[in-house]
């Protein structure tokens, strides 16, 4: 039996790219996931209820790779991954950031070296791999961008699921508990430009990424995670990074026919009018539900926690 053959072509692209689970990881579910029983695919999009579990499902975000005036990929490669070959790129991308007046938001999405696993381009607009670097330019009267900020190398920060309301990835159940409820996203997906005011005068921004877990016939899971990026002097600093929205679709087969058990959630984040060492309060808050938690800045660790 094929897995996910109803779904949308870019989505079985994104799946195929990635490595897949044995189908007992997907055979079983709580009953705090299993919110719906449908019994037929074609009420199981209808059946989750939040925005970003939707799109997360249709795999409605991505990145908009067409470069905007003074922009090319080359440049990009040069600025952000300097000593990367430009034949690595998969793709770059950057936008306008009205927040912070002439300035742009970017990235590049490079392959590794011969050799090593590397990143891929998984449909328009989607890097699928950990070799992407971000930037911040600033431009003036129509001359060349001027990198003001990069990644220090290729993002590794992982996702930090030790409390939240979002249900976890395989591969974070699968890990040693000792070694931390931490994941790395196997896909990076969409700029967030959101007004991420952490403190007076100055804003983040924000990338969603994400991982699909396919699973028996057309169920599978979709989570993703925001990552806030603060600009440091000439570094920019990944400052949280969080689980915001999953949905995950069991199926059972009994008689040559499927049900599907169908279940999601997804979180706000709020910027709360009080600080800690300068930096406003975050919390995060369920859509429709009654869990939230706030996040303070560490001053001992430069980010929210």
């Amino acid at each position: 039996m094929q897995r996910f053959h109803s779904l949308s072509l870019p989505m079985k692209m994104r799946l195929a790219s990635l490595i897949l689970c044995p189908l007992i990881c997907a055979l079983h579910a709580s009953a705090a996931i299993a919110d719906t029983t449908i019994q037929s695919w074609d009420g199981v999009k209808a059946a989750i209820k939040t925005q970003e579990a939707r799109k997360l499902l249709d795999l409605e975000t991505n990145f908009d790779t067409r470069l905007p005036a003074g922009f090319t990929s080359a440049f990009l490669v040069q600025q952000l991954a300097p000593g990367q070959d430009p034949r690595r790129m998969v793709l770059s991308a950057a936008k306008a950031w009205p927040l912070r007046p002439n300035s742009y938001v970017a990235m590049v999405c490079l392959t590794n070296p011969t050799g090593a696993a590397g990143a891929t381009q998984d449909g328009p607009g989607y890097c699928v791999g950990d070799n992407i670097w971000f930037g911040v330019f600033e431009t003036t009267g129509g001359g060349v961008p001027k990198l003001v900020a990069r990644t220090d190398g290729p993002v590794a920060t992982p996702t930090d699921w030790s409390d939240t309301d979002i249900v976890l990835p395989d591969a974070v159940k699968a890990r040693d508990p000792k070694d931390g409820a931490l994941s790395v996203p196997t896909s990076w997906n969409q700029f967030d430009l959101a007004p991420y005011q952490i403190k007076s005068g100055e804003y983040a921004f924000g990338v969603r990424a994400s991982w699909l877990e396919p699973g028996f016939a057309d169920g599978g899971s979709g989570f993703e995670a925001l990552y806030l990026f603060r600009v440091e002097g000439k570094s920019l600093r990944v400052v949280f990074a969080r689980p915001m929205s999953d949905y995950e679709i069991y199926v059972s087969e009994w008689n040559g026919t499927h049900s599907y058990d169908v279940g999601d959630a997804s979180n706000s984040l709020v910027i709360l009018p009080g600080q800690t060492g300068g930096f406003h309060d975050i919390q995060l808050r369920q859509q429709a539900g009654k869990w939230l938690r706030t996040f303070r800045w560490s001053s001992a660790r430069q980010r929210y926690e």
